[in-house]
């Protein structure tokens, strides 16, 4: 009974001290107020920050080359490996000369042999027809027939000579050669193969390297040439490189709904390389001494946006507008200032007029 009674006074006595804790709240100080609230703050600083609009791509060479044979042929011999740097008009295959483009050619020496006689018959019967004619042994009608016959000839030689020159170049088209200074990517030619209907190599200038990308609708107002550009590379740990906008369409494609865009990487130091894929990142808008503040410090409310600053050792709480947000940073256009304390930890129960103590995050 005396156990019972006991425990019965501990329950009651421990109720009526948890009642009187609630009925009195949290510490307060001797002023009657709440302690103050621990709280990060930082110093508004003029910031840049970016509009930012990414997209995948795989980059290219500025210039590119699949190197198909202009004649069918034989492959008699590859003259480079894959990776070499060539120049301009460098010889790379060498195709044996096929049997048609030979008889094109003795062909078309034999037509300028055969016109260049009917040319020098045709001026002969000429000049003797102005002699006789001047001798009064011709007639002007047998004169101007010479002359249209002499004429013809000529023609025929200048067709016989047009017909040796393209079965000339139909022989040189025998060596396949670079178009331009780069270097060799793939080669497909192998010898004994036929050149016929395949590319033969394939050269690159890495001298500049261009991603073509597709960006959203929205940015269509915002693109222009001159932007500034860059790409992330996976294969390369990340590594970033800078580029330009070169080129950006003024309409949206039909097909995909984004806007076309080229952007050029000149300074690559050689690594990136043509057909690595990367993320290509375009600042659409840039904003410089403006007031830009992690997104995690602002409030949003049912009306708009907050941030909490500290003013007098007391937190004030202000309205303020947004502009543009950029990778985890918010633009502020109106509510604070440049040397404003701004609240950057412990904000999010923080109420407007509390005491406030500022600590070191």
């Amino acid at each position: 009974m005396i156990s019972f009674r006991r425990t019965r006074a501990f329950i009651l006595s421990t109720a009526a001290a948890a009642v009187l804790t609630v009925a009195c709240g949290p510490p307060q100080d001797a002023e009657g107020e709440k302690p103050p609230v621990r709280v990060a703050v930082e110093v508004v600083q003029p910031r840049e920050i970016s509009s930012i609009a990414y997209a995948s791509s795989r980059v290219e060479g500025l210039e590119e080359a699949l190197i198909y044979a202009m004649t069918p042929g034989k492959v008699e011999e590859v003259l480079v490996s894959e990776g070499d740097s060539v120049l301009a008009g460098q010889r790379l295959v060498r195709l044996s000369t096929d049997q048609q483009v030979s008889a094109g050619t003795s062909s078309a020496v034999a037509g300028i042999s055969a016109a260049q006689a009917n040319v020098d018959n045709a001026s002969s019967n000429y000049q003797r027809m102005q002699s006789l004619y001047e001798a009064g042994g011709a007639s002007a009608q047998q004169v101007e027939a010479a002359q249209a016959a002499l004429e013809a000839a000529q023609a025929q030689l200048s067709q016989a000579r047009a017909g040796y020159a393209q079965a000339q170049t139909a022989r040189d088209n025998s060596w396949i050669t670079a178009p331009f200074d780069g270097q060799v990517g793939r080669i497909w030619a192998r010898e004994g193969n036929s050149s016929s209907g395949t590319p033969l190599v394939s050269i690159s200038n890495n001298s500049a390297i261009v991603a073509r990308i597709l960006l959203p609708e929205k940015d269509l107002l915002n693109l222009r040439p001159g932007l500034p550009a860059y790409i992330t590379v996976s294969a390369l740990n990340d590594e970033s490189f800078p580029g330009m906008v070169t080129s950006a369409s003024s309409t949206v494609d039909q097909l995909s709904g984004l806007v076309p865009v080229e952007v050029r990487f000149d300074e690559t130091r050689g690594r990136l390389r043509p057909g690595m894929a990367g993320r290509v990142a375009v600042l659409t808008e840039t904003y410089e001494n403006t007031i830009a503040v992690p997104e995690s410090v602002v409030r949003r409310t049912q009306t708009g946006f907050q941030l909490a600053v500290v003013e007098d050792g007391r937190a004030v709480v202000r309205e303020v507008e947004v502009g543009i947000s950029s990778d985890g940073m918010v633009q502020i256009t109106e509510g604070i200032s440049f040397g404003d304390s701004l609240v950057v930890g412990g904000q999010s129960m923080l109420q407007d007029g509390a005491r406030v103590e500022v600590v070191d995050r």
